[in-house]
């Protein structure tokens, strides 16, 4: 009786994979842990549609980001034609609308810094080199018909960010984190990743969905993904 206790545990025991492991095993699958952590100044470019209800608009997001405090979104809209450039750079932010200096209210500074955050733990290699985060479990889940391993991401003066490993390949295939929104409810917001391709130095999901409270708010393909030494900080000053 005690062996067969044993061998009905057992199988458990190894399915449930540290949060650790899992992710190391996704720095191999994502390009290894060499390439991802010289990923740290590069130029992306993304293009696709935003949802609002029935409305659809078409955009592109030129973005800049000098890990571990610089960033810069462009988003160029069509339908009504509008540019807005939003800047952090350390703990300074700016938002121009048109070429005009818009106000940076703190639902929006929150989610510059969210997204700089995000940027930052899919380069992976943070995630267990870094002294001030913790990892833990959030158990298998299914996502588009995919097996996946959750990991919870706790860093200091963060909310907890939820990455989605495919169970079987370690590639990252969703996020999933809290946002302020403008009527200062808590919105949560869920990326999917899919169409995973080698751009800028290591694998990087082809597509992006986004969601907010479960409602699709945006998606997107790569276009360009462009690694760089450095970046000049004259690209993200701020007013």
């Amino acid at each position: 009786m005690r062996w067969l206790l044993l061998l009905m545990i057992f199988p458990a025991c190894v399915m449930a994979e540290e949060p650790r492991a899992l992710i190391l095993r996704a720095i191999a699958a994502h390009g290894g842990q060499e390439r991802l952590a010289q990923a740290r100044a590069e130029y992306v470019t993304l293009r696709g549609h935003y949802f609002n209800g029935a409305s659809t608009v078409a955009f592109t997001n030129e973005m800049t980001l000098q890990l571990p405090d610089q960033f810069k979104s462009v988003v160029t809209m069509s339908a009504p034609s509008h540019v807005i450039i939003n800047t952090l750079d350390g703990v300074r932010a700016s938002t121009s609308i048109d070429g005009k200096p818009t106000a940076i209210n703190p639902a929006t500074l929150a989610q510059l810094r969210q997204t700089l955050a995000l940027d930052r733990a899919i380069r992976l290699v943070p995630l267990v080199t870094a002294s001030d985060v913790a990892l833990t479990n959030l158990g298998e889940y299914t996502v588009d018909g995919r097996l996946v391993v959750g990991v919870g991401v706790i860093r200091s003066g963060q909310r907890e960010l939820k990455l989605y490993f495919d169970k079987r390949s370690a590639l990252l295939v969703a996020s999933e984190y809290q946002l302020d929104g403008s009527d200062g409810k808590t919105v949560v917001q869920q990326a999917r990743y899919a169409n995973h391709r080698d751009s800028g130095g290591y694998i990087r999901p082809g597509t992006i969905t986004v969601y907010r409270d479960g409602k699709k708010v945006m998606q997107a393909e790569l276009v360009e993904a462009r690694r760089v030494e450095r970046i000049d900080p004259s690209e993200f000053r701020t007013p």
